[in-house]
């Protein structure tokens, strides 16, 4: 392209130089806010803005929006759940009933010798995302595991009782045939606390812990009475505490707030194996994720903490690099023999 005969080569090389240092130089102060404020990676910090402008964080934390909220989903959660149409597996995707539970089996294969049960998240309110779905494809592909995704009841229609039903009965189909030695259970978010719970229950059910126990920003206090809750929810893009206690009331019709059933920080870890716990630092579930992980350590079982430094609420389902260090973890646990 000719210079315009009104710039002299060298003002012509300037405009270039800044056109070009500009966007370097607009990226590397992003990625120093990234590493030097937030000790996170440049994706995670994109992540957390695409959150602020998409997330349901209003539904949550606005009176109005959340009445509105809890009437679409009263509808929505009634439904059949249907695949993503565009979302692009590497496993196969099935809808199965089991014991009248509709439950998605990924990864189906002649010969197997060991499942996944994940309960996905949402705040009791919501079905499988998108990075939920993802998440369950990536742990079918690279642990070769059948993945077993009931679609448990959800509020504000149902409570704890009627997902804990059902969670029972699709836990006793799989590990009747894999043995729950091969089984791990695994949840995030609102499936996380709901995991803890029911595998609390496992002994006075008769039934044997899974090898593993993997917990994604579990939600493990029902009524978010920890008082550091509020100083994690100044950071967080995604959660807001008023409309998760209102869920709470909801869930926990029948039982009281601080019964192990919706509260599980308030049951008995001991009988807990091999315990999993990620949790970010900016999301208002860590400080009680942190605390489950501490009181099942405490209680001689086996356990770990990864610690999601500068990391959002399930940040292990996000195409970020620190997401791909958690799967690593997680694929190492769901394969141990």
């Amino acid at each position: 392209m000719a210079i315009p005969t009104f710039l002299d080569k060298r003002t012509a090389l300037t405009i270039a130089g800044v056109t070009v240092a500009a966007p370097i130089a607009t990226w590397l102060a992003f990625s120093a806010v990234s590493h030097g404020v937030f000790h996170r990676s440049n994706m995670s910090t994109a992540s957390e803005i695409y959150f602020r402008l998409t997330s349901n964080r209003k539904k949550l934390a606005d009176p109005v929006a959340f009445d509105n909220y809890v009437l679409e989903q009263a509808v929505a959660n009634e439904q059949t759940v249907s695949v993503p149409e565009l979302m692009p597996f590497k496993t196969s995707v099935e809808s199965i009933d089991m014991a009248g539970i509709q439950t998605f089996l990924l990864n189906r294969r002649d010969r197997n010798d060991r499942a996944v049960i994940f309960l996905h998240g949402g705040n009791f309110l919501h079905r499988p995302t998108v990075y939920e779905w993802k998440f369950a494809d990536t742990i079918a592909r690279r642990t070769r595991a059948e993945v077993f995704m009931p679609m448990y009841p959800l509020a504000p229609v149902h409570t704890h009782a009627d997902a804990h039903a059902a969670i029972e009965a699709v836990y006793r189909l799989v590990a009747e045939e894999y043995g729950a030695r091969n089984v791990t259970l695994m949840g995030d978010g609102a499936g996380g606390g709901l995991a803890v719970s029911f595998a609390q229950r496992l002994d006075s059910l008769g039934l044997e812990q899974p090898s593993h126990l993997i917990l994604v920003s579990p939600w493990v206090d029902i009524t978010l009475g920890n008082p550091r809750v509020d100083e994690f929810e100044a950071n967080d893009p995604l959660l807001a505490a008023y409309g998760m206690r209102k869920v709470g009331v909801l869930w926990t019709r029948g039982t009281e707030d601080c019964d192990p059933l919706v509260s599980p920080i308030n049951g008995n870890v001991r009988s807990l194996r091999n315990v999993m716990v990620f949790a970010g630092t900016r999301e208002l579930l860590f400080p009680d994720a942190r605390l489950l992980y501490d009181r099942s350590a405490a209680a001689g079982i086996h356990a770990e903490f990864h610690e999601g430094r500068g990391l959002n609420h399930n940040f292990p389902l996000y195409p970020t690099p620190e997401a791909t260090r958690a799967i690593e973890a997680v694929v190492s646990a769901v394969t141990e023999d």
